[in-house]
């Protein structure tokens, strides 16, 4: 049986869900349901549940500039949806360890504390941290306590994969 590692997703790899476009490759929207399914070899995928309180934030704001109940209304229609994936949901907020880290990448600099939570969560699961936020990435390695977690772009990481992938084979 292999080991796996823990997976933990930003933001970013759940807003599609909820019809907010993101800017990445052509290819990131069908990638991302190898992520959502849980089918990435070797690691378990994790979402801090303040992802979902950073999505209807900014679900709100586009539904400030159009009225449009729609909007707000996503959540509700995708949230059984993203329940039923196989990903693990992780309560950052209730976990003493991510909120101690959490504290600590803010007090070292970074302003979003929901950014903050989401590091602290790949951290307390000593996984790998899949984010696009290079300003986050850049103060975790100055802090002791983030140095040394493994931040990875959605690009860099399907890259590892291919080639770990080809090295099995």
């Amino acid at each position: 049986m292999m080991n796996t590692k823990s997976l933990i997703l930003d933001t970013t790899f759940i807003l599609p869900l909820f019809g907010i476009k993101i800017k990445m490759d052509d290819d990131f929207e069908s990638d991302l349901k190898q992520i959502w399914k849980n089918e990435i070899k070797g690691y378990d995928v994790y979402l801090p549940s303040i992802c979902l309180i950073e999505t209807i934030f900014k679900l709100i704001n586009a539904y400030k500039k159009t009225n449009d109940f729609s909007i707000l209304n996503r959540y509700q229609m995708i949230l059984p949806t993203l329940l039923n994936f196989p990903i693990n949901i992780f309560n950052c907020e209730l976990n003493p360890k991510a909120s101690m880290i959490a504290s600590i990448i803010r007090h070292s600099g970074h302003p979003d504390f929901m950014d903050c939570w989401i590091a602290a969560t790949a951290v307390a699961l000593e996984g790998v941290f899949l984010s696009e936020d290079v300003e986050l990435k850049n103060i975790l390695k100055k802090i002791p306590e983030t140095k040394n977690l493994l931040v990875s772009s959605w690009d860099d990481f399907k890259k590892k994969i291919r080639n770990r992938n080809k090295n099995q084979e």
